[in-house]
């Protein structure tokens, strides 16, 4: 009798697999995020504020977002005392953002929470594999920001 040959899937694709787990972690570590007041997607702020004050423009450049998009960012952490607005000392028409004390605290919690959605996603491997993992997924991050880079460039 003949082997039957597995017909080709999308669903099992890199770029289809990627997805499907970045949709299931961001559920996960949104849902460990909730009690503190904040998303997912307000760590990439705290993480860029961790470094000295930016510009409103800067984060959403470096965030890869609209500026308005950052606009409602920052009144989101603005109301829980993470980030405050300051002036520009070389500029005093432009603000800068930068985090408080409640927001170095938070970005520290959020930082362990992500640790925990970590530690959840990556329990049916070993250290070995989840080491492995970790090195595939960087290098394709690190790649896929070159080439971004590059294209941007190009434009």
């Amino acid at each position: 009798m003949a082997s039957v040959k597995k017909e080709e899937s999308v669903a099992d694709t890199v770029s289809f697999l990627l997805a499907k787990l970045g949709q299931l972690a961001n559920r996960r570590f949104a849902d460990r995020l909730a009690p503190l007041g904040i998303r997912p997607r307000h760590c990439a702020v705290l993480e860029l504020l961790t470094s000295p004050p930016k510009a409103q423009l800067e984060l959403a450049t470096a965030i890869g977002v609209t500026p308005s998009v950052v606009v409602d960012m920052l009144d989101e952490l603005e109301q829980i005392d993470a980030i405050r607005r300051v002036r520009d000392r070389a500029d005093r028409r432009r603000q800068l953002i930068e985090l408080t004390p409640a927001g170095h605290r938070l970005r520290r919690r959020a930082l362990a929470l992500a640790r925990e959605t970590d530690d959840s996603l990556l329990d049916g491997l070993d250290s070995t594999q989840a080491a492995a993992l970790r090195a595939g997924l960087q290098r394709i991050a690190d790649t896929t920001a070159e080439l971004a880079t590059q294209a941007h460039m190009r434009t």
